[in-house]
């Protein structure tokens, strides 16, 4: 009888989930980081300059693009405007304090933008902002 014999036979009987919490957190920041650099990368929008833009909102939400040959966006997918209204309907159902920014290229027709903002409010979204760069403006 010996003082080492528990009668185990060696089977791992817990985890260390630790490691694993280290690797998630560590592709958690990546993903955080990357997604950053990539948002709005593909849509090429000369936003209007503005003497004072304001800070960037610091709470998730959709982005509704409107690029310098009036093509419609939202989150770089590509839709019309039945199909802006239906989405967002949707997403304002879900999510009633939903934040839509618009980012409409400078270039792009008075008429066109109210067109889109007046889909965003047809379409229940009541937090409405409007993107712009800091510079001087024209």
């Amino acid at each position: 009888m010996s003082g080492s014999d528990s009668g185990d036979d060696g089977a791992v009987t817990g985890i260390n989930v630790t490691p694993l919490v280290d690797v998630v957190l560590v592709l958690l920041i990546i993903f955080m980081v990357t997604a950053h650099f990539t948002s709005n990368g593909e849509l090429k929008i000369n936003l209007p300059k503005t003497a004072a833009a304001e800070a960037p909102p610091t709470a998730a939400g959709l982005i509704v693009s409107l690029d310098g040959d009036g093509r419609l966006y939202l989150m770089e997918e590509a839709v019309d405007l039945n199909g802006l209204k239906a989405n967002l309907a949707r997403e304002a159902e879900l999510n009633p304090g939903v934040r839509v920014t618009l980012s409409a290229d400078g270039g792009i027709h008075y008429q066109q933008v109210v067109g889109v903002l007046d889909a965003i409010k047809q379409s229940g979204v009541t937090r409405v902002a409007l993107a712009s760069e800091q510079g001087a403006s024209p």
